[in-house]
């Protein structure tokens, strides 16, 4: 598969993504407007996924529906099935069957900046994302969390172990990812 070229639309450089070789990218821009321009283009890739800051989750139903909602319209599995995978998927990220049902029955204002991202992260996975970018995915977090947030790759790598992980951050955020295989600086320096 030829690699997919990420451009800096200020500078023209640009990162040649490899697709399907299990590679994991990081692009440190110097603007939200960057990291937009960025996630723009990836969304572009046939199979990409986007997990974020605010985990996209819908105010107005609970975490299970905002999970279950786009595998069920986009037919990726039967009612019946989503659930289970739903639980998997959380047992998989470190949340036993009894929290992860109690996450699952909250509204995303109830939820911590963490929870919220967790259950976008899930989502996201329960569509079976060749590309999973993380935008702006470590933003308002405590360390500790960001280092919480960043093991959610291993999980993304054991189920899709061919599947390419790129991070977009602002250039001031700790790079978490030891697993990283480019950098690419985006925006004017």
């Amino acid at each position: 598969m030829p690699p997919y070229a990420l451009r800096d639309p200020q500078s023209g450089a640009g990162c040649d993504i490899e697709l399907g070789r299990g590679l994991t990218y990081t692009v440190a821009a110097r603007t939200p407007a960057d990291i937009d321009a960025a996630l723009e283009q990836l969304l572009d890739l046939p199979g990409s996924q986007v997990a974020d800051s605010v985990g996209g989750l819908i105010n107005n139903i609970n975490i299970l529906e905002n999970i279950a909602l786009p595998a069920l319209y986009h037919r990726v599995a039967r009612i019946a099935e989503v659930e289970q995978s739903i639980l998997e998927a959380f047992a998989a990220c470190g949340l036993d069957a009894a929290q992860a049902t109690a996450l699952l029955g909250r509204r995303p204002g109830e939820l911590t900046s963490f929870e919220k991202r967790l259950a976008g992260f899930v989502r996201s996975l329960l569509s079976h994302p060749q590309v999973l970018v993380y935008s702006r995915f470590f933003e308002g977090l405590t360390r500790t969390e960001m280092t919480r947030a960043a093991a959610l790759n291993t999980v993304y790598r054991r189920r899709h172990p061919e599947g390419t992980a790129v991070y977009l951050m602002l250039r001031d955020m700790p790079d978490l990812q030891p697993e990283c295989h480019h950098r690419f600086e985006m925006g004017e320096t």
